[in-house]
């Protein structure tokens, strides 16, 4: 086998394995929102507000960048978080087209309710890898991401 056709095994590989950690990473949370929660709440609201709990309030466009969906995807996923009063919708003031999505009393004590779901995904994850394999997979993500951003 040639270098350049191993160096291709590897990363095609690689790519595999991150794509199928995130897709069973989804199917997990899915599961686990099923089990431990209402049923209004989908697996795609639930990664706004992950995004909302971070930063407490952020445009619709960081929103949708983050989740990796376009703006017009998240707009309904939006509606149904302000219908159950999760959070709240505002015009940004330097900007009219841009909305300011922030939470609400009710969404900040989601995270909360949400925080036995979250600790079993996480301990689910972890399973028996050790701490330090963990920082070192991070490390090597990071240094992907770097190489795919150009280290932006």
């Amino acid at each position: 086998m040639l270098k350049r056709e191993k160096d291709q095994e590897a990363i095609v590989g690689f790519v595999d394995a991150i794509i199928s950690v995130r897709q069973a990473m989804k199917q997990l949370s899915q599961q686990k929102i099923r089990e431990w929660h209402d049923r209004e709440m989908t697996y795609e609201m639930f990664q706004v507000l992950i995004v909302l709990w971070k930063k407490n309030q952020v445009n619709q466009q960081e929103v949708a960048n983050t989740v990796q969906k376009n703006k017009a995807s998240v707009t309904p996923l939006i509606d149904n978080l302000v219908k159950i009063k999760l959070v709240t919708r505002s015009e940004d003031p330097n900007d009219r087209r841009n909305k300011i999505i922030s939470l609400t009393k009710k969404g900040k004590e989601y995270k909360k309710k949400f925080a036995p779901m979250i600790d079993e995904i996480y301990t689910c994850i972890k399973g028996n890898i050790p701490d330090e394999k963990l920082k070192e997979m991070t490390r090597l993500l990071l240094l992907v991401y770097g190489n795919i951003t150009g280290g932006k």
